[in-house]
């Protein structure tokens, strides 16, 4: 079975007193393949670097290192040659499936006198997993896929201890949920089959460490499901059932990897169930952070890829951006009703990119919105 090693080690920055300033370290390349019968490629080699920073007015007589990797070295994992738990960077190879912990400990020596011993555990994994091919296999059958035997097949992986820490197998159970929903599905046995794939969506989400949900296979599913959820629930109930317009949200809540978009529509649902005390809390939260948000430039109508609060690219789906759309213009009624001036700061903030929307410029086209978007 072929296996895909993922990395992720994020940098670290620590105060050492009045000795060092910090202490960094990074590794080289996020994605990785374990070794294969013992023969070690370039490919399967990663380098994790650290890197010392001492105060310039402090001299540093002597540097030590030792790391600590999680697992059973020799079995789950090795140093490649030229490294070891002594290195100030070392090179590492996996075998095992699961999550690896690194902690590195240093210490500085000023004088034979004055030592500092710093140890510290990143608390990001180094996560290898399996692609599962017969799942895979099973999604991508021709003509059409069998998704109650995905979902048999997937649940089955999913209570074996080796795959405990896997995001990947409840992401194909997700799949063959959602394949059972559009495929109008009347068996008993998969009723709740729109709340099993939310949840072990869910799962699959707070599951991955690394960065899983980012393959394009994953991606594609990720904006199949919340277009179902936008299309089917959440347009039917914005001016429908409000109740089921909280269920729908909820579901929404839990698949998105961008919360501030279905957050305007929570706000707006909050505000119609006479709770306006709740809606202006998330607008009060909200509404700074959207207007820090930058989108990329293109030359299309609209780019998926934005700028967040923190300054971090993040890439929206396509179901993100209209449910943005849809809960800022209806926050922004919600608002002026309020009269509150909130309401022309977000609409202003975002028309650049929904000025090609046909619902989005008909709504205020001669509204009392109308000098919001023009000035």
């Amino acid at each position: 079975m072929k296996r895909i090693l993922l990395l992720s080690i994020s940098l670290i920055s620590l105060s050492l007193n009045s000795i060092a300033q910090s202490v960094t370290f990074s590794a080289a390349k996020r994605l990785v393949e374990p070794v294969f019968e013992r023969v070690v490629k370039p490919e399967n080699i990663v380098e994790i670097k650290s890197e010392v920073k001492p105060d310039l007015k402090i001299k540093i007589t002597n540097k030590s290192y030792l790391w600590t990797i999680s697992g059973v070295k020799g079995k789950d994992w090795e140093f490649e040659k030229g490294s070891s738990e002594t290195t100030p960077s070392i090179k590492l190879t996996f075998n095992k499936l699961g999550n690896f912990t690194v902690n590195l400990t240093v210490i500085l020596n000023k004088d034979k006198d004055d030592e500092n011993e710093i140890s510290y555990e990143l608390e990001d994994y180094i996560t290898v997993r399996s692609v599962f091919p017969e799942l895979a296999a099973l999604y991508a059958q021709k003509p059409k896929p069998n998704y109650k035997k995905l979902v048999e097949r997937a649940s089955d992986y999913i209570v074996k201890p080796k795959y405990a820490n896997d995001p990947t197998p409840y992401l194909f159970l997700a799949k063959g949920y959602l394949g059972l929903v559009q495929q109008g599905n009347s068996d008993p046995e998969f009723e709740g089959a729109l709340e099993e794939c939310v949840s072990s969506f869910a799962t699959a989400k707070e599951m991955d460490k690394n960065g899983v949900l980012n393959d394009v296979e994953h991606q594609n599913f990720i904006n199949e499901l919340e277009m179902l959820l936008l299309k089917e629930y959440l347009e039917v109930q914005m001016e429908g059932d409000m109740s089921e317009l909280a269920e729908a949200i909820d579901f929404y809540s839990q698949i998105t990897l961008n919360p501030i978009c279905i957050k305007y529509v929570e706000a707006y649902q909050k505000y119609k169930t006479k709770n306006a005390k709740g809606a202006n809390l998330i607008w009060t939260a909200e509404i700074p952070k959207l207007l820090k948000y930058e989108r990329g430039e293109t030359d299309e109508k609209y780019n998926n890829s934005f700028k967040n609060e923190l300054g971090v690219w993040v890439q929206f789906t396509e179901a993100d951006i209209m449910v943005l759309k849809y809960g800022v213009m209806y926050s922004a009624i919600a608002l002026k009703e309020q009269k509150n001036i909130k309401a022309c700061d977000i609409l202003k903030k975002v028309d650049p990119w929904f000025q090609f929307e046909k619902d989005f410029r008909q709504l205020f086209e001669g509204s009392e919105f109308n000098s919001c978007v023009k000035n």
